[in-house]
C-alpha cells in the first residue's frame, strides 16, 4: 500500500492536468490495445504507426518499471506540453541513470544495453517520440480533451468544498481513500510518501482501469486516475424523442456535447463533414442550447444550462 501523508489534510491537495501524461499513457494504451476497445474507433482514424514509438514503449512491457522522469508532475493547474518537456530534459543524470537501471532489471542484455550504455540518448530518443507522438496525434484534438479535463478538475473540486475529501477520493478509483492526514492507494509495493509540497491528482483520459502513483522525491507526488471523456471516442446513445424533436444528427450533436468538443471532434463523432457539423451547431446556437468559445481559430462547443436540461429530460430514467 502506498501511504501519502498531507500533513495538514485537504488543503494541501491540488487538481491538475498533464498533456505530457496523456501522450506517455496513449503509447502504454497502444501496448494492449486490446484492453480498451472503448479507444477503437479513435484509434482507428488517427492510424499511428507503431514501429515509429519503439523508443517509447521499450519502457511500456507488462509488469515493467517505467521510469518516472518520462513523466514528470505537472508544476500548475494546466502546464503545456512544452513545460513537461523541459521537465522531462532536465531530469537529473543520477536520476536517469537510476531509473533505466531498474527499467532494464530482468529485460535481458538487449535491452540493457540499449538503456544503459547511452542513458542521455535513451532519454532523448524517448522525449523525440514523445514529442512525434504529440504533434501528430493528441495536439490536433487537444482543445477538446482540455475542456473536458478543466470540466472533470472542476466538479471534483466542488465536489471536495461539498464533501469532503474522504466522501470523493473513492470515486477516482476503488482503490483510493482518505483517513485523517493520509491518502492510501492499494497498490503491491509498501510506502510512506511524505508531501511537504503537497499532492497533486490528475484526471487522465488515456487510463481506464487503473490509477497510477508516483513517489519519487524528484517529484511533487501525484496520483493520476480514470477521467470521464468517453465521449470524446465514440458518440453516446441518443434519446429517441430528441431525435423527433431535433432531427437524428442535431440531437446526436447535443448528445455528444454532454462533454464540450471542438468542432472537428463533432464531425467525426457524428460522422458528417466539418462544414454540416458548423451548420447544426448554429441551428443549436441560435436556439439556445450550446455556446462557443473561440481560441485562435479553434471553436469549442459546450451545453448551455437550457442544453443540459433538454438532454438530462429526454434521456431515460434507470
Amino acid at each position: 500500500m502506498i501511504r501519502y501523508r498531507l500533513g495538514i489534510g485537504a488543503a494541501n491537495v491540488r487538481w491538475a492536468m498533464s498533456p505530457i501524461h496523456e501522450v506517455v499513457s496513449l503509447a502504454q494504451l497502444l501496448t494492449q490495445p486490446q484492453r480498451h476497445p472503448m479507444f477503437h474507433p479513435w484509434l482507428r482514424r488517427r492510424r499511428i504507426p507503431l514501429p515509429d514509438l519503439k523508443a517509447l514503449t521499450v519502457f511500456m512491457a507488462d509488469g515493467a518499471y517505467r521510469p518516472d522522469f518520462l513523466d514528470p508532475s505537472p508544476m500548475s493547474s494546466e502546464p503545456t506540453f512544452e513545460e513537461g518537456m523541459d521537465a522531462l530534459l532536465a531530469a537529473p543524470a543520477d536520476q536517469t541513470y537510476a531509473e533505466l537501471l531498474d527499467a532494464a532489471r530482468g529485460r535481458g542484455a538487449d535491452i540493457g544495453r540499449r538503456l544503459l550504455d547511452d542513458p542521455d540518448r535513451a532519454r532523448s530518443e524517448a522525449a523525440d517520440t514523445l514529442r512525434h507522438l504529440w504533434t501528430s496525434v493528441v495536439e490536433p484534438e487537444w482543445p477538446s480533451m482540455r475542456q473536458a479535463l478543466r470540466a472533470e478538475m472542476l466538479d471534483r473540486a466542488l465536489q471536495v468544498n461539498r464533501e469532503g475529501l474522504r466522501a470523493v477520493l473513492p470515486r477516482l478509483h476503488p482503490s483510493a481513500a482518505c483517513e485523517g492526514d493520509t491518502i492510501t492507494v492499494e497498490k503491491t509495493i509498501d510506502i510512506d510518501v511524505d508531501c511537504p509540497e503537497g499532492l497533486i491528482l490528475v484526471p487522465s483520459l488515456f487510463i481506464t482501469d487503473r490509477i497510477q502513483c508516483t513517489t519519487s522525491h524528484h517529484w511533487t507526488p501525484a496520483i493520476y486516475y480514470p477521467a470521464p471523456g468517453r465521449y470524446l471516442w465514440a458518440a453516446p446513445p441518443t434519446p429517441r424523442s430528441l431525435d423527433r424533436l431535433l432531427g437524428m444528427t442535431r440531437s446526436k450533436i447535443l448528445a455528444a456535447l454532454a462533454t464540450p468538443l471542438q468542432t472537428t471532434v463533432v464531425a467525426r463523432l457524428v460522422s458528417v463533414t466539418p462544414p454540416t457539423a458548423s451548420e447544426h451547431l448554429a441551428i443549436l446556437r441560435d436556439a439556445g442550447l450550446i455556446d462557443t468559445s473561440r481560441t485562435g481559430r479553434t471553436a469549442t462547443h459546450e451545453l448551455t444550462i437550457a442544453g443540459r436540461t433538454l438532454l438530462d429530460a429526454a434521456s431515460p430514467r434507470s
